[in-house]
């Protein structure tokens, strides 16, 4: 006999609501084929004409950007054996878990196709990016609640990276295919967020604990890319993703939609993390305000010497 899932109460409980999310989202969903996004016409063989670096129409931070937006995409087996793992292999939750994981595999696709057909990255390096990014693999220590609430955070902070990298990237076919794959990361995140909801409904207290710990450990899984700090801080520097971005567009927006300081009823554990979390969004906004300004005097500073 199977051993029993650890969180079997819960996601029995919440399969109604997940087959509901599931439908509402096939429902939404458009169809689209990534080779119909390619200026193919532009390309050419590497073995007659190898890769060099001044073929790249992209900055360097965009470049960074595109990189570390796709090698995180990559990861996609470990993140389908994290949903399996933390949801099941039954009814809605397998259902999803699947059709994610085909939505998701598309963007790698596209932007693979895209970065290798204009030459803006170098396919070497790239290659072994990805080899070793998904030999490291992401296998993060969450609960099925605590991968949910994660997930919402992580799609939206995806939509985002990925909308603000396409409008840097100065180039109208990057720029179109990121606005594509930004919609999809919208759905998801639309699941992820409501499924979050109908926990708070179902154990608020263990849902509150759970929002607070993904909060204060938030890392983005493409954290385990090679240089990803530095390349992090190439995109905050940029404006494409920095702490006052995941302040106001990422942590906020969700926690006003799921009412989570207004909630009632809540333990004694649950209210000292809600505090922990209100303190936390309070430094990241004092965090955020002085990178602004430091970023600001930087950029003054290079007006000048230039």
């Amino acid at each position: 006999m199977a051993d029993r899932h650890p969180d079997h109460d819960l996601l029995r409980e919440l399969e109604p609501v997940a087959e509901q999310l599931l439908n509402r989202h096939l429902a939404m969903a458009k169809e689209w084929m990534p080779h119909e996004y390619i200026p193919w016409r532009l390309g050419r063989d590497f073995d007659t004409e190898p890769w060099t670096p001044d073929q790249p129409r992209l900055t360097g931070v965009a470049q960074a950007a595109f990189e570390v937006n796709l090698l995180t995409e990559d990861n996609l087996p470990s993140y389908h054996h994290q949903l399996l793992a933390s949801f099941g292999r039954d009814g809605a939750w397998r259902t999803w878990s699947h059709r994610w994981t085909a939505e998701e595999g598309r963007h790698a696709v596209v932007l693979r196709d895209y970065l290798l057909v204009t030459r803006n990255l170098d396919p070497v390096a790239l290659e072994r990016g990805r080899m070793a990014a998904m030999q490291q693999g992401w296998m993060p220590d969450k609960t099925a609640l605590g991968l949910m609430a994660y997930a919402a955070f992580q799609e939206l902070a995806t939509r985002i990276s990925h909308r603000n990298t396409g409008r840097y990237s100065d180039d109208p076919v990057a720029d179109k295919i990121m606005v594509r794959v930004a919609a999809d990361e919208n759905l998801h995140m639309m699941f992820y967020r409501d499924i979050v909801a109908a926990a708070l409904q179902v154990d608020p207290s263990a849902a509150v604990e759970a929002i607070t710990e993904e909060v204060l450990g938030f890392d983005m899984p493409g954290i385990g890319i090679e240089g990803f700090t530095r390349k992090a801080l190439q995109m905050a520097q940029a404006g494409i993703y920095d702490l006052r971005i995941h302040h106001d567009e990422i942590l906020w927006p969700l926690l006003r939609y799921w009412n989570l300081f207004a909630l009632e009823g809540l333990n004694s554990q649950a209210e000292q993390a809600r505090d922990r979390l209100a303190a936390h969004l309070a430094k990241t906004d004092r965090l955020a305000s002085r990178f602004e300004v430091k970023r600001m005097r930087t950029t003054e500073a290079q007006e000048r010497a230039s």
